[in-house]
Order: C-alpha cells, then sequence, then structure tokens
C-alpha cells in the first residue's frame, strides 16, 4: 500500500499589513483646524510605530461634514484605492468621523468586508471584519446619528433666536443689499438701480420675459454673475418682500433628520416677519400692486393656460414652452430661450390652435385602435413584471427589515446578560422599531409607485376612458386631454404626445 503524505498549504498572502488613516473636521473655527493637523500627526505616528504595518498614507477632509457622504473628496479617494487592493486596514478616530448616518456607515463597511478591507474605529474599538462589528456599529452610528441631528436642533434654535432678536447676519444678501460693518443691511447703489428698474417696468406693464431680455440685452449682469437674465430671477425679485424694507426669515428650512434636505416652507414651520429692518427700494403699495399683477390673469386666459402650463417641452434644449397672448393675433407657445434669443435656441413658435387640432387627430386614432395597441401594451407590462427586479426590491426591504428584527432581538438578549443599561436599551429599541415601521411604510409605498405598476395602473384607466368615451371627437375637449397627457414634446416637424402611462404618440405638422 502506498504511503500518504499531507502536503501543507503555502500561506501566499503577505504578512505586511497595508494601513492608512481617515481624518476628518467639519468646521472652519481655528480650533477645528488644530485638531484636523493634530489628527493626522497621530495617525502618521502611530501607523509607522506598529510592527508589519506599512503606512500607505492619509486621507483627510477639511471643513466637510461627515452627515452626506459626497463632497468629501479624499474620503472617495480612499474608498477608491480600497477597491484599487491598495490598503488592507482604515484607521479613523470614531464612528461620527466616518459617517454619522446610520445606513451609509453600514452600506460603506460591507462594501469593505466584500474587498477584505478593515476599517478600525478607535474611540468604539470595532473592528469591522469581527463577526460582532454589524450590531455594534449599527447601536454606535444610532447614536451618532442622534447626536447630529441634537445639534443640529441646537443650532436652528440659536439662529431662531437671532431672528426674534434681530441680531441675525445674512450670509448672502438679496440682490440689491449688501452688509455694513456691523452686518446690518444697506443699499448696493448699482443694484438697486436695477431692482427699482425691473418693478417700474413690470408696473408699466412690460412682462417678465421682455424685462429679463432687455436685463440680458442691456449687458447687466445677473444676481449669480451671468450674462443672461431668466424669467425665474425677475419673477423672484418682484416677490421677494425684502424690497420694501421688511425681511422675511425662514422661507425655507431643513429637515430634523440626516441628511439635513432644505425645503421650502409652505407652513411647516413658523416665519419671522422683520418689519421697517432696512432701507427700503420699493414702497409697500407698490409691492402690493406687483403682487396683484403677478396673480391676476384675464378672465378669458385663465382656464386656457392651465391644461398647457409646464407641459410643454422643447426637444432642443428641454426648457419648458411659455404662452404668448398678443392682440388680433393666434395665440402661440414659444420655448423660453427662444423668447431670450434665437442664438439660444431656434426652435419653431406653435400655435394653440395646432396644438388642441393634433391632439383631436391622435386621441381619435387610439379610441379607435386601442385593442390593438393598449391591450397588447398590458399584457406585454404583466409579463415583464415577472421577469424583471422588481421583486427583488420588495425582497431587499424585507431583508432589511428582518436584520432589524434581528438587531432588536440581540438588543434583548443584551439587556438580559446585563451588557448594556436600561436607558440605552430603551432608546435603541425605540429606534428600532421606528426604522422597522418606516421601512414597512417605504416598502408599501415603492409597491404603490413602481414604475411598472403605474404604467400598468395608468394604461388600465386609460383604456376604460376609451371605452367610455366616444369613438371620435371634433371639438377640443379641455378635460380629456388633462385626463391623458404627462408632456408634449414640441421638436421641428412633429409634435410628441406623452401620454400619462408613458406610451408616445406622435403626429406631424407643417408650418405652425
Amino acid at each position: 500500500m502506498g504511503v500518504t503524505k499531507v502536503i501543507e498549504a503555502v500561506n501566499t498572502k503577505s504578512n505586511i499589513t497595508r494601513a492608512c488613516a481617515y481624518c476628518r473636521v467639519s468646521t472652519d473655527m481655528s480650533h477645528q483646524i488644530n485638531s484636523y493637523e493634530a489628527q493626522k500627526e497621530y495617525y502618521k505616528n502611530f501607523i509607522t510605530e506598529k510592527p508589519n504595518h506599512k503606512f500607505v498614507g492619509i486621507y483627510a477632509d477639511y471643513g466637510k461634514s461627515g452627515t452626506k457622504e459626497e463632497g468629501r473628496t479624499d474620503f472617495e479617494r480612499m474608498l477608491e484605492d480600497c477597491k484599487n487592493g491598495m490598503i488592507d486596514i482604515i484607521y479613523t478616530k470614531s464612528i461620527s468621523r466616518f459617517a454619522r448616518n446610520v445606513i451609509d456607515c453600514l452600506s460603506i463597511v460591507r462594501s469593505l468586508k466584500e474587498l477584505k478591507v478593515d476599517v478600525y474605529f478607535e474611540k468604539e474599538k470595532i473592528h469591522t471584519l469581527s463577526e460582532k462589528s454589524e450590531i455594534l456599529l449599527s447601536i454606535y452610528s444610532s447614536v451618532a446619528q442622534a447626536e447630529s441631528e441634537s445639534i443640529s436642533t441646537n443650532q436652528k434654535w440659536s439662529i431662531q433666536k437671532r431672528f426674534l432678536d434681530g441680531t441675525y447676519i445674512m450670509s448672502n444678501p438679496a440682490y440689491g443689499y449688501c452688509n455694513n460693518k456691523k452686518g446690518r443691511l444697506k443699499l448696493s447703489q448699482k443694484q438697486a438701480k436695477i431692482v427699482r428698474f425691473i418693478y417700474d417696468e413690470y408696473l408699466n406693464g412690460k412682462g417678465i420675459h421682455i424685462i429679463a431680455r432687455e436685463l440680458s440685452e442691456s449687458k447687466i449682469k445677473s444676481p449669480k454673475g451671468n450674462k443672461i437674465w431668466n424669467s425665474a430671477t425677475v419673477y423672484g425679485i418682484l416677490k421677494n418682500p425684502i424690497y420694501t424694507g421688511d425681511i422675511l426669515h425662514q422661507k425655507t428650512y431643513s429637515m430634523n433628520i440626516v441628511p439635513f434636505e432644505r425645503k421650502i416652507n409652505k407652513g411647516e414651520v413658523p416665519q419671522i416677519l422683520i418689519e421697517n429692518d432696512h432701507k427700503a427700494i420699493v414702497t409697500k403699495k407698490e409691492y402690493e400692486a406687483v403682487q396683484i399683477m403677478l396673480s391676476c390673469k384675464p378672465k378669458n386666459e385663465k382656464n386656457e393656460v392651465t391644461e398647457f402650463r409646464e407641459k410643454i417641452i422643447c426637444s432642443k434644449c428641454g426648457d419648458v414652452f411659455y404662452r404668448q397672448v398678443k392682440p388680433k393675433q393666434d395665440i402661440t407657445w414659444n420655448c423660453k430661450n427662444r423668447i431670450i434669443s434665437k442664438d439660444y435656441c431656434d426652435m419653431d413658435i406653435v400655435k394653440e390652435e395646432l396644438i388642441k387640432e393634433l391632439f383631436m387627430k391622435m386621441w381619435n386614432k387610439l379610441s379607435n385602435n386601442y385593442e390593438k395597441i393598449l391591450i397588447p401594451m398590458v399584457e406585454s407590462l404583466y409579463a415583464i413584471k415577472e421577469h424583471t427586479g422588481e421583486n427583488q426590491v420588495i425582497k431587499d426591504y424585507e431583508n432589511k427589515i428582518n436584520e432589524l428584527i434581528k438587531q432588536s432581538n440581540t438588543l434583548n438578549q443584551l439587556i438580559q446578560k446585563r451588557c448594556i443599561d436600561s436607558a440605552f436599551y430603551i432608546q435603541q429599541k425605540n429606534m428600532t422599531e421606528q426604522k422597522i415601521i418606516e421601512l414597512n411604510i417605504e416598502k408599501v409605498r415603492y409597491i404603490e409607485k413602481s414604475q411598472m405598476n403605474y404604467e400598468i395602473r395608468e394604461t388600465e384607466k386609460l383604456i376604460d376612458l376609451i371605452k367610455n368615451s366616444p369613438k371620435t371627437i371634433n371639438t377640443y375637449n379641455k378635460d380629456l386631454f388633462k385626463k391623458v397627457i404627462d408632456k408634449i414634446l414640441i421638436s421641428k416637424g412633429e409634435i410628441i404626445f406623452i401620454l400619462k402611462n408613458k406610451l408616445e404618440c406622435r403626429e406631424y405638422r407643417k408650418g405652425n
């Protein structure tokens, strides 16, 4: 009988660990600058003194927030170097220096795990390649996120207090103003003249688009320093009460949770109006007259505009079309950029009557052929749905929910073994259960709003609408248009009607 020998495996992995550090501070304050430099110096010495460690560099972001991953240049460069196999371990001070958003933190750590890259959080004493790292990371990240949200709430309170006592200093004053030495608003004489011109011209009957075009032609730079003024900028100046000498704070607000998304204030939080705060450029009566003019439209025009507004898009430049009404002339729709100058867009002007005429033509074709077009479309959508990854998204939601349930069970075990105190347990338990509720809500909303389900639902609604409508229409029906059309794409030689179910119907046109 032959002799059996065991040939030992050869360890091809190098004993040298390629190590780097990631440092970050999030403000420009002088004491934070010192913190930033101290972190860099500390980790350089820390890594070079470790046996079997090869120092591959310091990745550092100065003046960047950890609550958002985007914008952290060196952080992104470090992740790219990890993907390229240049790093084995990352040292960082704490989870809050790495990421304060729980989902981002876990997502990044998991992707690095797949690359066999370890992250060591010094403050929390966590190695991410260890078996217990996931639950610990989740708990500590939640605390860091809550900390960040608490700081944000305190900062908001401080700003609101300054709003109320009149000590708040605007970092970016409105066009027409600048800050004096004490931080108070004062007139910027050249810009104030432009603001006065805009109000005078509008009160004298000129349209917003014409005022914007005249400012551009006069080579006056816009508030952002651009050569071209757009109508939205002129409109914003006409709507801003700051030019009456009053100042309205909290026209926008940021959400209380990471990543602190900023939104327009539509009554969600209180606004603070300070009257006679600074020198006015226009009188309150002039401002009020402008607001009335902006809100009022001729009676015969109001309803006609509604169904087309913001629906007609230029296929060449991608901008919207605006309605133009001139005495004794056909009502037309014109690309916003062409209104400024033909040099920016030379798309054709389109008569409103032609749009209505071609819509009727399109509807009559669709109505008489829906059994050949829409019914097979619904059947195809159902078949595609069965073979696409939409069900995988739902499974991903369910996996996240199951992961949180596991974390909840782990918390139960930790409290039973007295590894954590009751206050911490209650906080984390409530947070975990809240996230489970939120994910369940998101899952339901996804099912309701998914693209495939939306197209199926809208196509079935369209079929029902056709069945309950005349086969052929000879007069334009505004209500029908609103039920059927999502967008209209204007190109040279044709008009493309994009239906609510995303079906595109092309109609060729001659002239305007």
